[in-house]
């Protein structure tokens, strides 16, 4: 995730790449808080990992950059992690 962004944000400053337009980014931002709301999500938890909608952000962000889709297996094997930490979430997390 972090080489993909990292990635973007270079091509950004370069003028490679062009930032979504304010309305898109606040339309993205609003869905974002809605599913927070819907999933009983605390506000402070904005940078929680374990979005379903994750390797679709991933996605995209390669396609901006011109990189491959993340692979299948680091989707599924990031899938069986968090069911796993899931299934041991009160040991997991600190509120």
């Amino acid at each position: 995730m972090m080489e993909l962004q990292s990635k973007w944000i270079a091509q950004v400053l370069s003028g490679k790449v062009s930032l979504p337009s304010k309305e898109i980014m606040i339309v993205d931002i609003d869905c974002y808080f809605r599913q927070m709301e819907e999933l009983k999500r605390p506000f402070h938890q904005t940078h929680f990992l374990f979005n379903p909608e994750e390797f679709g952000y991933l996605d995209w962000i390669a396609q901006q950059v011109g990189s491959p889709p993340v692979e299948e297996w680091k989707e599924e094997m990031y899938k069986k992690v968090i069911k796993q930490i899931e299934c041991h979430d009160d040991e997991f997390r600190d509120d």
